[in-house]
């Protein structure tokens, strides 16, 4: 295997990291979530029930897929930043402190990326320490603002991770279907990472 065979989509280290972590989700999901109940937030707008899974479901999904995403994209995650200018006494869901412009992170709920946007749209247009970049999940979908100084904050990259995450949830809960060629995932997610992996959320926009 050349250079060139690395370079490939489907051989994307990265996207095999990001890959590895919804199988860890996939598994907590189906061992938390009634058949019935997962099946609804995976294939329709239904909300996840805190209730079913004993615990909130943003919560949930920030500890199972969020930040183990966030790690196979080369973030060093930070949760509940603090000491934004411009956002009084509210806080961000989370930062990533390794890169070279002033991240701000909106989480929701799956189903609830509506909202996660809402939100992050807000946070950018009141924060005054630009530039800044800022992103929007419920954990199916992840959505990249940027902000410059002066400036309204502007629409950048959309990814969904729907379509993986219910493959692999059906491979590993509901038919038992036979494990997926992990090639055709990572090219399936390889332009998710490219969009949001920590090197290029690094180089959206020029710091000053």
């Amino acid at each position: 295997m050349d250079q060139s065979d690395f370079d490939k989509p489907q051989n994307d280290p990265r996207a095999q990291r990001v890959i590895r972590s919804i199988e860890r989700f996939a598994t907590e999901f189906d061992r938390r979530v009634p058949r019935e109940h997962a099946h609804e937030v995976l294939y329709e707008s239904t909300q996840l029930e805190g209730e079913v899974i004993q615990q909130g479901p943003e919560r949930f999904i920030e500890e199972h897929l969020i930040r183990d995403v966030a790690e196979a994209l080369g973030y060093q995650y930070r949760p509940q930043p603090k000491g934004y200018t411009g956002l009084g006494d509210d806080t961000p869901d989370f930062t990533i402190t390794n890169v070279d412009v002033t991240v701000i992170g909106e989480l929701k709920a799956p189903n609830k990326i509506e909202k996660a946007q809402s939100e992050s749209i807000s946070y950018l247009d009141r924060a005054e320490d630009r530039p800044l970049v800022g992103i929007a999940s419920d954990g199916w979908t992840w959505i990249k603002y940027t902000a410059q100084k002066d400036e309204q904050p502007t629409f950048s990259d959309h990814c969904s991770l729907r379509k993986v995450i219910r493959d692999i949830a059906r491979e590993q809960a509901v038919d038992r279907s036979p494990r997926r060629d992990r090639s055709e995932l990572r090219e399936r997610c390889y332009d998710f990472v490219s969009a949001f992996s920590a090197e290029e959320i690094g180089t959206s926009i020029e710091s000053e």
